[in-house]
C-alpha cells in the first residue's frame, strides 16, 4: 500500500525515473561490523549519487532483521525512498520478530516506507509456505531491482530464499536478459554488488568488510568518454550502463522543465 496521505502523482519527483536498489543479505550481523558495513553501503551509494545526479533512488527490502534493516536505515539517513515488499500478511511476518526491540524497529521502519504492499499466500503460514514465501519476495526483490547488493560471506547455504539463493537467481535472470531471444532488454538488468559481511554465528575467521563488484564511472567522466573520437574503438560500457545514462539525462531534462512550469 501507499504510506496513508501521500499522493503518488505529487512533488518534485514525480516526473523523474527512479533507480531501483534491491538488497538482500544475513540476519545475524556482527554488531562490531555494522559502522563498518554503513560505511560501505554510503559509498556505493554515493558513488551511484555521483554517476546519477539527476536521478531519484529506492530501496526495495522487506525489512528482515539483520542487512535489511541496515540498509534501510542507511537509506533513510540518505533520503533513499524505502518500498517494501511484505512476505505474507503483516501479522504472520511479524512472527518472526521474537523480541519488542526487533518488532519495534520494524514498524518503526515499516511506518517510514513510501509504500509496502504483502505477497499474497496461497495455502497456509506452515513452515514450508513460509519458506516459499520468502523466496517469492527474494524473487521480486531479483527480477525489479536495477542493482542488487548482497550482505554476504560468499558462502553457499544452499538454503532456499537465503542470500546464496538470491545471487543464483539474479545471474539466472541476467543470463536470460542477455540472451537474443528474450522478451527483456538486457541493459535493465544492472550490477549485483556484495558487501563482504561476517555471520556472528560463524566459526570461521572474520572477513573484513568491503565492496566487490562494478560500481558506475562519475557522470562527468561517462559524458568525456562519450565524445571522445576513439570511443568506437574502445571496450563497449556495460549496457545498463547506457541506460542509467539515459534515465539520468532524462531526469535532468524533467527537473528543468518542472522548474519551468511552476507557478508565478
Amino acid at each position: 500500500m501507499v504510506k496513508p496521505g501521500a499522493d503518488p502523482n505529487s512533488g518534485s519527483l514525480s516526473t523523474r525515473l527512479p533507480l531501483i536498489f534491491g538488497v538482500s543479505g544475513h540476519r545475524d550481523l556482527r554488531v562490531a561490523d555494522v559502522p563498518q558495513l554503513r560505511a560501505q553501503l554510503s559509498q556505493v551509494f554515493a558513488r551511484f549519487r555521483a554517476a546519477y545526479p539527476h536521478t531519484p533512488f529506492q530501496l526495495l527490502t522487506p525489512l528482515a532483521e539483520g542487512a535489511d534493516r541496515l540498509a534501510a536505515d542507511v537509506a533513510l539517513e540518505l533520503e533513499i525512498d524505502l518500498l517494501v515488499p511484505l512476505p505474507m500478511k503483516q501479522r504472520e511476518y511479524e512472527q518472526d520478530f521474537a523480541t519488542a526491540g526487533s518488532l519495534a524497529d520494524f514498524r518503526s521502519l515499516l511506518g517510514r516506507a513510501k509504500a509496502h504492499w504483502e505477497i499474497p499466500m496461497t495455502t497456509g503460514a506452515g513452515a514450508e509456505d513460509r519458506t516459499r514465501q520468502y523466496a517469492e519476495v527474494g524473487e521480486l526483490i531479483v527480477r525489479h531491482s536495477h542493482v542488487l547488493i548482497l550482505f554476504w560471506d560468499g558462502k553457499d547455504n544452499r538454503k532456499v530464499g537465503g542470500t546464496a539463493w538470491v545471487k543464483k537467481r539474479r545471474e539466472r535472470w541476467v543470463k536470460m536478459a542477455s540472451a537474443t531471444s528474450s522478451p527483456r532488454e538486457p541493459m535493465t538488468c544492472g550490477p549485483t554488488i556484495q558487501v563482504v559481511t561476517s555471520r556472528a554465528s560463524s566459526r570461521s575467521p572474520r572477513m573484513r568488510p568491503a565492496t566487490i563488484g562494478e560500481l558506475p564511472p562519475a557522470a562527468a567522466e561517462y559524458a568525456a568518454k562519450l565524445s571522445r573520437p576513439s570511443a568506437k574503438k574502445q571496450k563497449p560500457l556495460p549496457s545498463y550502463q547506457s541506460a542509467f545514462w539515459a534515465m539520468n539525462s532524462f531526469n535532468a531534462a524533467a527537473s528543468d522543465l518542472s522548474a519551468l512550469k511552476e507557478p508565478q
